[in-house]
């Protein structure tokens, strides 16, 4: 069995009626952002409609 993710490595990938759909370069899983702990996504901000090509590592 495998440990649990932590998204370390995470890249916005769409936005929709003001919800963030973020994507785990890690382990694969898509999910809403507020899924996701606030702090991690701190100054993770991106255009809206846009998606990025490169991933913000998390601390």
């Amino acid at each position: 069995m495998q440990g649990v993710c932590k998204h370390s490595q995470t890249q916005v990938i769409a936005r929709r009626d003001g919800v963030d759909y973020i994507h785990c370069l890690d382990c694969g899983q898509v999910f809403e952002g507020d899924d996701l702990d606030p702090a991690a996504t701190e100054g993770n901000e991106e255009s809206e409609g846009m998606e990025s090509d490169s991933a913000l590592p998390l601390p």
